[in-house]
């Protein structure tokens, strides 16, 4: 027995040393790789009261022999549970989560072996310890809210521990405060004092309870404000709140308001509704007697309210109402949808089958809620008309087409349409053969940060087909747009994504079944190497910023805005870090406007700065803003110290936008719209926007505003007008203003809608709160059921077109033609097409009207072509929105077109590579750096720049750093002024992007003289665009023109020959620098239309005044026309009534507008006078205004083309003539190219030695972009008078299709010539017995410049050399024959 026991021994010790042997030589390795924080290994207890530590380890086993044989890992702990969390070909990553109790250490050693052979083994110890917390040695930050500020977010404080470990929970005793960690284990813990009304005191009470005692905090109560004010006097608007009320809009509650007499900080006043709704009273804008404050009476069904004010330390009840509401408003609903397939043999596609959503209405519908989708996992959103298929808003349906799989690997998919919930039916289900058994996988990960916001993703998947990721813009589809590479089955995709005020989570990678796997921050996708996915961000506690100063620490923010640095310290961080900067004050948070800065390291100082702008007219104190170092947990400036806040110390209050002053409803005839006046007193209107629809039809009517519409008045009270021409036959109802928004000059917002929620009680129907029929007027109209044609129009053809252009821009062209027998189609109305990818991706383009008559209509749409968009799938189109003359509208989804054989899809999308710059970062006028975003780069190519004042790309970069959508440069030339850049590609050929303008910011930190409150002044007269442009198309240059002229070019002492023709001196003008300018005296002001009269004295032999003789010039605006491709006329309009404001003694203002299919376009026109020589820019190039210059600024807004292919064109008339009598008087007239280098047209009228000269610049600003336009003389097609002593010309200036405005450039002089016209030119008209050069004694003229689109101007040139009742009988002449020209 003894002896077995020695064998039994000896066999165990030679067990273990073989064990050891083997692990020593183990063909498994052992590696700790879990992260290493700084309480990985040792920590403090998971809560300030628990006595237990949760450690969390991640070990790796490789199998060295690649065996394919499993691992498996044990522990001499058995309390933690192990789990396999990735798995690779010979490698396993386990994890393990030990609890154990505080005060002690451990030591865990875990064993790693095969599952078939448990022999082979390695081991690995990790040490660790759960230590006390020790309240004495304890420190911690308290950020506590100081009650003479009000918090932005309600916080009283933030409380950290600053210990050597984090800790995490806090056990905490409070009945009035409110602790909440942010994130789940960050330690930092916002506060907030609780408001109450039974217990409402300057501090509650907060206790962190420790085993061995606890730490007492006083916290203020949040809404406590210690103010002086006094003032109680409530005033409800309306002023009448015991009717009852209807509110016709979101949030369109009753208001109140109290004017605070307050000395130092604004009161806390606060409304309490016995529905629970709960409104704290804001401030809006300074008046004599104090700050007015704003709240709201906000239930949204009747209710009972009490309005409190704190007075001294005391809550009080100031104001009791009972308030009786009705809400217009209903959300949108549908009673049950039906889905119907039609399956992939039913189609002509290749890839995708259709499912069809049908719906009926189950209530009105509001004109403005969207068609919301989610399918599987992409979603769309859709605004009206898309899907409506017939009906009105009182009774319709819906018809949708969407695409799915052709072979799924669910019998059903679920869908939801709003609130509904159904299943979509597979076409077919993949068998298990067809099911691939490799799911999509990454092979490599990569975050490279850019600048701003912009994050660079690279990745590289195996097995999948495409990428779905969530950032601040949107769920974003990677496919083949963002294709680098496709080799060996792996796909490597570069794309950029946006990350300001929130973090990278995850993304999602499908394959061709629609199988998708989700890889989230932290997971790893390969242990060899050891790789797993990060964030863009990474964790810190932004508290931990310090030394933050100001450039400016006390600033005047009256009337203007102020320009500012902020620096800080921040220690432990990368300085490529992220680090977000936002203003969160109440003009900033309220106005939507997501202004972000962001922070950059100074290294001449060591500290990080931002550049930011305080607005005008904010409030005194605090400036409050949010400061995001990484992610996760912001600094609210609201809790930090004094020292480090930013102090407005004087303002003229006014967070309030514009409102309605006063609104006339018109409703006469068949025109409808309103007539008001918009006020804002202080910081003057800005812009705005109406949008009226139709409350059956939902027909649509935008109106931008700005002070262009001004019909009298200024930017602080002005009157306006926005009319809409309904056709003789049209249905009754209601037409209805929907949304309004109106900004003043510091971007305040007053926004109203029916059906957006950010809607607010900053409404500009401020005034008329107790009127609900103020934006309604009802139209009725004659005929049977009141004009209501309930047959709806019908889509009679829709043919489609592919276009690919040679820069590699792709389009889709949709022709289509609707028919109405019975009303015909409502003008102004315009059908959208939609194409819709497989995953839900919609684009959509409006369409334009070709043809129109009584019943048919016949529309075009252009719509382009994304990169890749819809490549290797199916697309489908959709064509919504036909509207007709009795209230009904129509649409057609891609079923209804497949049904009525109208072509429904296409498959065979083409994808065209197109070098493209998008965007950029930012860059201010100190930086040089900037990342240029885009597609198809590479490391052959450089970027071209353009600066201000240059006429040719000037510099050429060449990208420190190049990715496929990304490219780096860091030697921008320091400017304050726009730039231009462009990709260009040394290849053969050649490729180039299109050109891009970037904008530096501009921050100016000098302080400005004191800015005078601001009074009402006349309306500011925009002047010609100083930013460089960029070009959309080539701009000619004229051809080398022959040097003219007896001598040539005029002589040494005039000009001088180049290779483009001659080249004059100042005064000297014209191709052979023989005519000249003279100066004269400004003329005087024609205040009915742009015309400007110029008479002068020239004194005759002895000063005699008698036997006068005058010149005369007229220049004038005949029509706009629109032309088709073939120059054919289309449309034209005459320009008679002006409307004319003074701007200064030197300046004018004419405005004119023109009705086209119920958009109104206007013309607007500057006057200029000009003393001196100056140098002035029009689309990018500088022009020389001659002292007596008179300028013309002229601008057209939105003009709707019947084509996109047509074009407009000015039609000028220009006169010269004389009343000298004379046997051998001559004239001429001459149209051709300038020869000074400024690549435009001239064109000349000449009687004797007197001519009036036209230049007509070859370009135009049209869009925001310097396009090229033609100039053409028209004598040949149009009626002239021309005669020795009188002689009229026609010139069309041509200007192709635009969207949003053009701006053109024709200037004119009448000169004196140093020889006059000969009956021996080919192109002078004589009397029969000339044979003689006249000549004079003394002469005159004037430059008159021109820069706009439309101008009626008027040169008199006056020779003092007649009788007054001769000159008279003349001038009445002259005037007949005009308005001759004009009829």
């Amino acid at each position: 027995m003894k002896e077995n026991f020695y064998l039994f021994t000896v066999i165990i010790i030679l067990s273990f040393i073989c064990i050891f042997i083997n692990a020593q030589n183990s063909i498994i390795q052992l590696y700790d790789v879990s992260e290493n924080t700084v309480d990985r290994y040792a920590k403090y207890p998971d809560g300030t009261t628990s006595t237990q530590c949760h450690f969390y380890f991640e070990i790796l086993s490789v199998d060295t022999s690649k065996s394919g044989v499993e691992l498996i890992l044990s522990s001499n702990n058995p309390n933690p549970m192990i789990i396999k969390k990735y798995i690779s070909d010979s490698s396993v990553l386990f994890s393990t989560e030990p609890r154990v109790q505080q005060n002690a250490s451990y030591s865990d050693t875990f064993f790693a072996y095969f599952s078939n052979d448990s022999t082979i083994i390695n081991n690995i110890t990790i040490n660790y310890s759960c230590e006390v917390i020790d309240l004495s040695t304890l420190t911690y930050n308290y950020f506590m809210l100081n009650n003479s500020f009000k918090s932005t977010f309600g916080h009283s404080g933030i409380f950290f521990f600053t210990a050597k470990y984090p800790i995490i929970g806090f056990d905490i005793t409070s009945t009035d405060t409110l602790a909440n960690q942010i994130g789940s284990d960050s330690g930092v813990y916002i506060l907030n004092g609780v408001f109450s009304f039974n217990n409402f005191t300057e501090y509650n009470n907060l206790q962190i309870n420790f085993l061995d005692g606890n730490i007492q905090l006083s916290v203020p109560q949040s809404r406590y404000q210690n103010s002086d004010n006094n003032n109680t006097e409530i005033i409800t608007i309306p002023s009448d709140v015991s009717q009852n009320l209807v509110l016709f809009g979101k949030n369109s509650y009753p208001l109140y308001t109290l004017i605070s007499n307050a000395n130092d900080i604004n009161p806390f006043l606060f409304c309490y509704g016995s529905g629970y709704s709960q409104s704290i009273a804001q401030p809006i804008y300074q008046t004599e007697q104090g700050i007015k404050f704003l709240g709201a009476f906000n239930d949204y069904n009747s209710a009972n309210y009490s309005i409190y004010l704190q007075i001294q330390g005391s809550l009080s009840i100031i104001y009791n109402t009972s308030i009786n509401v009705t809400n217009e408003i209903q959300a949108l609903e549908f009673i049950e949808f039906i889905i119907t397939n039609t399956y992939l043999n039913e189609t002509n596609l290749r890839k995708s089958s259709i499912f069809n959503v049908h719906g009926v209405s189950l209530m009105k519908y509001d004109s403005s809620s969207s068609l919301a989708c989610i399918f599987g996992d992409f979603q769309s959103l859709i605004t009206f008309p898309f899907g409506f298929s017939e009906g009105t808003n009182f009774n319709y349906s819906t018809k949708i087409s969407y695409l799915q799989e052709p072979v799924s690997l669910l019998q059903n998919q679920p869908i939801q349409i709003h609130h509904y919930v159904g299943q979509v039916p597979a076409d077919r289900v993949a068998t298990p053969s067809e099911i691939p058994t490799d799911k999509p996988t990454v092979s490599s990960f990569e975050i490279v940060k850019l600048l701003d916001s912009f994050f660079l993703f690279r990745i590289k998947i195996k097995n999948g087909l495409f990428i779905k990721i969530k950032s601040e813009l949107g769920d974003t589809i990677v496919g083949y747009d963002y294709l680098v590479t496709d080799e060996n089955g792996e796909k490597f995709f570069e794309f950029i994504c946006v990350y300001a005020a929130s973090t990278f989570q995850s993304f999602d990678i499908f394959n061709e079944f629609g199988t998708k796997v989700t890889y989230s921050n932290g997971d790893y996708y390969s242990l060899d190497p050891i790789s797993k996915i990060y964030s863009t961000h990474k964790f810190y506690n932004s508290y931990l910023a310090y030394n933050i100063s100001y450039l400016k620490n006390d600033i005047d923010v009256t009337n203007r805005s102020v320009d500012n640095i902020l620096y800080f310290n921040f220690n432990g961080i990368d300085h490529n870090t992220p680090i977000l900067y936002f203003k969160v004050d109440d003009s900033s948070a309220s106005n939507y406007l997501n202004e972000y800065s962001y922070a950059k390291w100074n290294s001449s100082i060591s500290k990080f700065q931002v550049n930011f702008r305080v607005p005008g007219n904010t409030k005194t104190g605090i400036f409050p803003f949010n400061l995001l170092v990484g992610y996760s947990i912001p600094a609210v400036s609201d809790v930090l110290p004094y020292s480090s806040q930013l102090r407005i110390k004087k303002t003229y209050l006014d967070l309030f936008g514009p409102i309605f002053q006063t609104i006339t409803k018109i409703n006469k005839n068949n025109v409808i719209g309103w007539s008001f006046t918009i006020s804002d007193p202080i910081n003057g209107f800005l812009k705005g926007k109406i949008i009226v629809k139709g409350e059956m039809d939902s027909s649509s009517y935008i109106f931008n505003l700005n002070e262009n519409n001004l019909i009298s008045g200024d930017r602080y009270l002005g009157s306006y007008e926005i009319n809409i021409t309904l056709p003789s036959k049209c249905a009754s109802q209601n037409y209805i203003i929907t949304d309004v928004e109106f900004f003043d000059r510091q971007n305040n917002l007053n926004l109203f809608s029916i059906w957006n929620i950010k809607a607010s009680t900053k409404t500009p129907f401020l005034n008329y709160l107790n009127d609900s029929s103020i934006n309604k007027i009802y139209k009725q109209c004659n005929g049977v059921y009141d004009g209501i044609d309930s047959s709806p129009p019908v889509l009679k053809s829709f043919d489609v077109t592919g276009i690919i252009y040679p820069n590699g821009t792709q389009t889709i062209l949709f022709d289509f033609v609707a028919v109405d027998e019975d009303t015909g189609l409502k003008d102004g109305q315009y059908p959208i097409v939609y194409i819709t990818t497989q995953h839900l991706q919609t684009i959509q383009g409006t369409s334009i009207l070709i043809t129109k008559n009584s019943t048919t209509a016949t529309f075009s749409c252009v719509i382009e072509i994304p990169y890749a968009f819809g490549y290797n799938q199916d697309v489908i189109f959709s064509v919504y929105g036909f509207i007709n003359n009795g209230g009904y509208f129509s649409g057609y989804s891609s079923e209804m077109l497949k049904n009525n054989s109208l072509q429904y899809s296409m498959r065979d999308m083409v994808l065209v590579k197109k070098l493209n710059i998008e965007k950029t970062t930012s860059i201010t006028s100190t930086e040089r750096e900037l990342w240029i975003m885009g597609k198809q780069f590479n490391s052959n190519q450089t970027v071209h720049i353009k600066y201000f004042g240059d006429f040719t790309f000037t510099q050429i970069s060449k990208p420190t750093k190049v990715y496929s959508v990304a490219m780096f440069i860091d030697d921008i030339k320091l400017t304050d002024k726009p730039f231009i850049i462009k990709i260009v590609e040394d290849a053969t050929p050649q490729k180039e992007s299109n050109e891009y303008i970037v904008n530096p910011i501009v921050y100016d930190y000098s302080d400005p003289e004191p800015t005078p409150t601001p009074t009402r002044s006349s309306t500011p007269t925009p002047t010609p665009t100083q930013t460089l442009l960029p070009t959309i198309s080539p701009i000619p240059t004229n051809k080398p023109q022959k040097c003219l002229g007896e001598p040539e070019c005029g002589g040494e002492s005039h000009g001088y020959c180049s290779s483009t023709g001659c080249i004059c001196y100042e005064p000297w003008i014209g191709v052979d620098c023989l005519s000249k300018v003279i100066i004269i005296p400004q003329p005087s002001i024609n205040t009915s239309n742009p015309t400007t009269e110029i008479p002068i004295d020239i004194p005759g032999n002895n000063n005699e005044t008698i036997n006068n003789i005058i010149f005369k010039s007229l220049v004038s605006i005949v029509s706009i026309r629109e032309l088709d491709y073939q120059s054919k006329q289309v449309k034209a309009f005459p320009l008679e009534r002006w409307i004319f404001t003074s701007i200064s003694e030197t300046k004018s203002q004419y405005i004119s507008m023109i009705d086209n299919l119920n958009l109104k376009t206007t013309i607007i026109v500057h006057i200029e006078w000009f003393n001196v020589t100056t140098n002035i820019t029009f689309a990018n190039s500088q022009l020389t205004m001659n002292p007596s210059t008179v300028k013309y600024t002229i601008e057209i807004s939105e003009y709707i083309f019947a084509n996109k292919l047509n074009q407009l064109q000015l039609v000028m008339s220009a006169s010269f003539e004389t009343n000298k009598k004379s046997d051998d008087i001559c004239s001429s007239t001459q149209f051709g190219d300038s020869s000074n280098g400024d690549n435009s047209n001239y064109f000349k009228i000449q009687i004797e030695d007197h001519s009036l000269y036209g230049r007509f610049i070859k370009r135009a600003i049209i869009d925001s972009y310097v396009r090229s336009i033609e100039n053409f003389l028209l004598d040949s097609s149009m009626e002239t008078i021309k005669s020795p002593s009188s002689s009229q010309s026609y010139i069309g200036i041509t200007i192709p299709f635009f969207s949003n405005n053009s701006i053109i450039d024709p200037d004119f002089s009448v000169l004196i010539d140093s020889k006059s016209v000969s009956s021996n030119e080919n192109d002078s008209i004589c009397n029969s017995n000339s044979n003689s050069k006249l000549t004079t004694a003394q002469l005159a003229g004037i430059i008159i410049g021109s820069v706009g689109f439309v101008a009626v101007i008027v040169i008199s040139v006056v020779y003092h050399f007649m009788k007054k009742r001769q000159k008279s009988k003349f001038i009445q002449s002259i005037n007949v024959k005009l308005k001759q020209v004009d009829q």
